[in-house]
């Protein structure tokens, strides 16, 4: 495991060069913030019955909102066309063949990613949030379970982002693929628009799929939508989900490693 980790202190430091980058990242991010709360304020302030309907106030939506976009600057980035990349030129070649696990090196360079965008972005931003707008904040089990369904949003963020990279290996090009689960990321993983909002029968099926694990599940933590026993239902749902892409991302690394197809090289 050292290995891993000295190559997530090395994402860490190698991320911490572009500081200006970093600097326009935040400020593009707190602007989308602001945009979000007051889209879904004008909303609500326009909408007819939408507390008893939703069962989420005002407040609690504009909260919503402006984690979501915090959270954004959490999850791991696409790998798709880095290894695409390395497909095309036959270098993954050699990053399969070091003495390291290929996708344990992708999580830990995830990982550093992660950390690094939690000290420099995620924290000033939710300290801003807390200073300038109204929020209710958890306590207690509601904090604890927002936290660890944050981590497991982030782990299948990075299984889902894995799997489709995987797939650069048969088809080389994956710019379709990528934007293709982008897209149905943000749509069904209630980035955008929560889950509730949708008609019942899609918002049902959305419910079994494992995209709500990475926004939905954990800003209703965070608002308190899911209470009570729902927390430990709702956390095993994204355990389960992340155990099962687990063992798929393994079974599809294994193919590869078994009988890998270069692209030019």
């Amino acid at each position: 495991m050292g290995k891993y980790a000295a190559y997530t202190i090395t994402t860490l430091k190698n991320t911490q060069v572009y500081k200006f980058d970093l600097l326009l990242r935040v400020v593009n991010s707190f602007i989308l913030v602001i945009a979000f709360r007051e889209a879904w304020k004008a909303i609500y302030e326009n909408g007819q019955g939408l507390v008893l309907s939703t069962g989420v106030t005002s407040q609690g939506m504009q909260t919503y909102a402006m984690l979501s976009v915090i959270l954004f600057a959490l999850l791991p980035p696409s790998i798709s066309y880095e290894i695409s990349d390395k497909v095309r030129d036959g270098s993954i070649v050699f990053d399969m063949q070091k003495p390291w696990d290929y996708e344990w090196m992708h999580f830990s360079k995830a990982a550093g990613v992660f950390v690094f965008n939690m000290i420099y972005a995620v924290i000033p931003q939710l300290i801003a949030i807390l200073l300038f707008f109204p929020v209710d904040y958890p306590a207690g089990l509601q904090a604890a379970a927002f936290a660890a369904s944050v981590l497991l949003a982030f782990l299948l963020s990075f299984l889902i982002n894995f799997i489709v990279g995987m797939t650069a290996v048969l088809f080389t090009e994956t710019w379709g693929i990528d934007m293709f689960k982008t897209v149905i990321t943000d749509i069904c993983s209630g980035a955008m628009v929560p889950l509730w909002f949708f008609p019942d029968a899609v918002a049902r099926f959305l419910s079994w799929l494992p995209f709500q694990g990475i926004f939905n599940i954990p800003l209703s933590l965070f608002i308190g939508k899911i209470t009570g026993t729902a927390i430990w239902e709702q956390l095993a749902f994204q355990a389960a989900w992340c155990l099962a892409l687990l063992l798929l991302s393994r079974l599809i690394l294994a193919g590869v490693q078994r009988k890998l197809v270069i692209s030019g090289g």
